[in-house]
């Protein structure tokens, strides 16, 4: 007799995910609440209810019939959250137990994108100055709480590897060398690194060659004429070598890719586009256009922040230990919806392979809210003062 070709299909029910979650954030980051009749559980569903729903505590409570006030349960949850370095570390941690096993079952090298998120913010800081960062307006305020992160972005393995909180101040360099000291902790290996034109700088391009990390780094024009220009006079793409020069930390050539480009009309728009790249350690006879397509892999760290956002509970609260709870819980939710489109869609040898279609985010965003709702309840009437004309 034939054996069968295919596994047996595991159904997975709503509330043991939101179990499983619940069981992996309290092992992580233990909620120890005193003097409430409040549960860590409990308190992690509606955390995670206002995350899918993006409301705020406030709303997650009023919605939720078994659930405490918002105000209880702010009461009793910021004293148990630690300091934000151990928070961080935490969050970390419980990001660490979210990567697939083959990871180090079968280590390859991996492409990965380092990048800076901000999120508006309204408002004095709470306690430091430190706590809150200055940049072009957006949202209506130029304050901002920031949010560095180290993401895979190849593979169908979009994780989110590490988050650090970035204050006032701080340079881009420490960002970078607290990225890489965690991917030494996690043994995890480095194929290529993309960073941001915000990390152009010479600091950072000389931590990154002392460590050996091979990069690809988009150099910026800047001015109408000059610096980074002079390399746009040439009839096609080419090789090359830039210089840079900081008054802190000196000079430094690195070698350039200069690409050029024909808009053909994409964004509306006609004629040449020049792209230069600060480039370490990529193989020899790497075609020019071939960089320009790994460099476009470096947005997927961008769709990370959009689906963070689109599963990030809202607040206006100036702490910001309580702010970089809520934008960790949301990469968690990510990861794990990562994790579970990749569980679905890499069955072997199934009549008829299942598509990503069956596992979106805003399906996983349903099924915590309905699992919660189940728990926790959901209004089924209303009281009305008066009566109410409906047709």
């Amino acid at each position: 007799m034939l054996k069968t070709m295919f596994k047996a299909k595991r159904e997975v029910a709503p509330l043991q995910l939101v179990q499983a979650l619940t069981t992996v954030m309290q092992r992580c980051l233990p909620l120890e609440l005193k003097n409430t009749r409040i549960t860590p559980e409990a308190v992690w569903q509606v955390l995670s209810y206002a995350s899918v729903n993006r409301q705020t505590i406030e709303s997650a409570c009023g919605a939720l019939p078994q659930a405490a006030s918002g105000n209880r349960l702010r009461e009793v949850l910021l004293p148990s959250l630690p300091k934000t370095a151990q928070l961080q570390s935490r969050l970390n941690r419980v990001l660490r137990q979210q990567l697939h096993w083959s990871l180090w079952k079968k280590p390859r090298p991996l492409e990965m994108a380092m990048d800076l998120t901000l999120i508006p913010y309204h408002g004095a800081a709470q306690t430091d100055d430190n706590e809150v960062l200055r940049s072009e307006a957006k949202a209506g305020t130029t304050h901002f709480h920031g949010y560095a992160t180290l993401s895979i972005v190849h593979d169908k393995r979009r994780y989110t590897v590490a988050l650090i909180f970035v204050r006032l101040g701080q340079l881009m360099v420490d960002v970078v060398r607290q990225l890489l000291e965690r991917v030494k902790r996690l043994k995890l290996k480095l194929r290529r690194v993309y960073l941001d034109a915000g990390f152009s700088n010479v600091s950072v391009l000389k931590t990154l060659r002392r460590r050996q990390v091979p990069y690809l780094v988009p150099l910026p024009p800047r001015g109408k004429s000059g610096g980074v220009r002079k390399l746009f006079t040439r009839a096609k793409s080419y090789w090359g070598f830039y210089t840079l020069n900081s008054p802190d930390y000196g000079r430094l050539t690195v070698k350039a890719v200069v690409v050029r480009r024909y808009l053909k009309g994409r964004y509306k728009m006609h004629g040449v586009k020049w792209f230069a790249y600060a480039v370490a350690g990529l193989p020899r006879g790497t075609p020019l256009r071939q960089i320009f397509e790994w460099y476009r892999r470096r947005f997927a760290i961008e769709t990370s922040y959009r689906q963070m956002n689109h599963l990030r509970a809202r607040t206006t609260s100036r702490s910001p230990v309580l702010r970089l709870l809520l934008v960790g819980l949301a990469f968690i939710l990510v990861n794990l919806y990562i994790a579970l489109r990749r569980a679905f869609t890499t069955q072997a040898a199934v009549p008829q392979p299942v598509t990503h279609s069956l596992v979106s985010l805003d399906c996983l965003a349903t099924t915590f809210r309905h699992a919660i709702e189940t728990v926790l309840g959901l209004p089924t009437r209303w009281l009305c003062r008066q009566p109410i004309r409906i047709s």
